[in-house]
This record gives structure tokens, sequence and C-alpha cells, in this order.
């Protein structure tokens, strides 16, 4: 095997997660933990989870108001980890809400306020985040890819990142950090680091087992089955032709059945858009019509942070 092969990589990670004591997720939305619920069942029930968002943002493709549709993602959350047997107290909701989040974004983004109108509001995000950190003291930590993909993903990396950096350096303690890919070019892109990622791959190969559990996991967000059923017409469509065509995974199963992430690279330059061309970061996402980008709605939140 080649020195830095992805697998090799899991393989050795996978023989000392029983020496993580303290293991947090700290995670934008309820069903990222999804993306490597393998992990997670190997890391056991010490595993802490924590969402910062309440996760309302889809609330208008139901008949719930934002806080009903929340408390319902809220609940999906815990019987998800809870199928893996991580309890209710293990877990945590931050409880910012999408909408408002958004909203901030697009105003942002049309000029309509000032990034000191709003530190306040993103201070508070970041500072419950913190505190998240500091009362876990986490020996390993992971958190969703800074990748572009969703604007809530790139906040919540960025602020689990300051929070980390800042408790090594108050504890002198060293914390492991691993981001894990959700989304980017829409779903296009999904559950993987693009191709051209310069960053360390680690790959796990789940247990027949582990991926029925993490099927279960996924049952267990009924108000998410639009999300995961468009997923799996991009698989059909593109996954499984490329699949065919590379040796690659020949059904969604197979797809899931491997999980991708990384230590966090230490060189990343959070002012720096993650793609080339802004249109294809955030692509398409928008609050009641109004835009919301890296270089007008997120860059400004960054900048003000470091």
């Amino acid at each position: 095997m080649a020195k830095n092969d992805p697998y090799q990589l899991g393989e050795e990670l996978s023989s000392r997660l029983g020496d993580f004591e303290r293991p947090l997720y700290m995670l934008a939305h309820h069903d990222d933990e999804i993306a490597t619920a393998g992990l997670m069942q190997r890391l056991g029930p010490n595993v802490q989870a924590a969402w910062v968002t309440n996760s309302d943002g889809l609330y208008f493709e139901s008949d719930l108001t934002p806080e009903k549709y929340g408390q319902v993602r809220k609940a999906e959350g815990i019987r998800s980890v809870g199928t893996i047997d991580i309890p209710e107290s293990n877990t945590r909701c931050l409880d910012f809400s999408e909408v408002e989040i958004y909203r901030i974004m697009s105003r942002l983004h049309a000029g309509e306020c000032r990034m000191d109108d709003v530190q306040p509001f993103f201070e508070g995000m970041r500072q419950a985040v913190r505190d998240t950190v500091f009362e876990t003291r986490p020996d390993m930590v992971v958190t969703l890819a800074w990748q572009g993909g969703q604007p809530e993903h790139d906040l919540t990396h960025f602020f689990t990142w300051l929070a980390v950096r800042e408790f090594e350096a108050d504890t002198g303690r060293k914390v492991e950090f691993f981001h894990t890919p959700a989304y980017e070019y829409t779903i296009l892109v999904a559950l993987r680091f693009h191709p051209l990622y310069r960053g360390t791959r680690v790959r796990l190969r789940l247990t027949e087992g582990e991926l029925r559990k993490k099927m279960q996991m996924i049952q267990a967000y009924p108000s998410q089955v639009r999300l995961f059923d468009d997923f799996r017409k991009v698989f059909r469509w593109i996954g499984r032709p490329a699949g065919f065509l590379t040796g690659g995974p020949g059904t969604m199963e197979d797809f899931l059945s491997i999980e991708e992430f990384g230590p966090v690279p230490t060189d990343l330059d959070y002012t720096a858009a993650p793609h080339l061309l802004d249109f294809f970061t955030y692509m398409f996402d928008d609050f009641e019509g109004v835009p919301v980008t890296f270089k007008r709605s997120v860059r400004p939140i960054v900048k003000s942070f470091l």
C-alpha cells in the first residue's frame, strides 16, 4: 500500500479509536452525522454530538412553522444517534435558527446591513461553539469540511476551528481535528472531497452491520426523505455510470459503505473563496430570492473574527 493510502490510514485510525475518551461531533444540522455514521459507531457511546442550528431551514416544504419544524428535526437527530446507543444526555442543540442565519447572510449580500450591525449575532454563535468545546474538553473533534457547498457548514467549521485553536492554546492539550465532506456543486460531489483536494484523505470501509445501522439512522429522518431521494437520483444518473467505468461502487449502499474524511489542513485560508469562481460556492443558495454568497455573505463574517 502507498504511504498515504486512505484505506490504510483508516485502518490505522480505527485501531486507536478506543483511546479517545471525549470525542465531539460539532455539526451544523440534524442529519450531518450521517456522513460519518460508521466512524461515530466505532467511537462508541462516549461521543458527544452537538448541532449548531435547530435545522428549521426547510420549514417551507412542510405545513409547519419554523419553530415547530425545528422541534421535529431536533427530535429526529436524537433518534438518529440513539440508534447507535448514544444517549440523549450526550447531545445538545445550540439552537440557532437557520432561517435567521440565512436572512442575515442575504442582507449582507444585498448591502442592507453592515458587519458591525450583525456582529453580536455571530459572536453569540462563536461563543456557543467555544463553550461547547471548553465544556466537553474533547481529545478528538469531527466537524463539517470547509468546502463551499453550504454556508452553515462552512461557518460551523470556522467557528469550531477557532474554538479548537483557543482550547489547545489555553490548555496545552492537542486535539485531533477532522473534517468530513458533505456536498458541493449542489450535490454533484457528495460525501467525498473533490478530485483536486490536496489534504490527506482517510477512508473507512464499513461492515455490513455498521452499514445497516447507518441506514437506520437515515430512516430516523422522515422529514428529509426528499433530500435523500435527490441524492439517490444523482447517484443513479452520475455515480452508478461513473462506478461502472471506474470500477467504483455499483449501488448507493455500496457508496455509503465507504466513508471519507481527513485531518483539517493547517494551511487553510478562510478568507479565500473555496472555489475559483464564486458562482460555484453555495450554488443557487438564497433567502427569499436574495443570493447568499461567499464573498459578500460569509467572508465578512470570517474576516471579523480573524
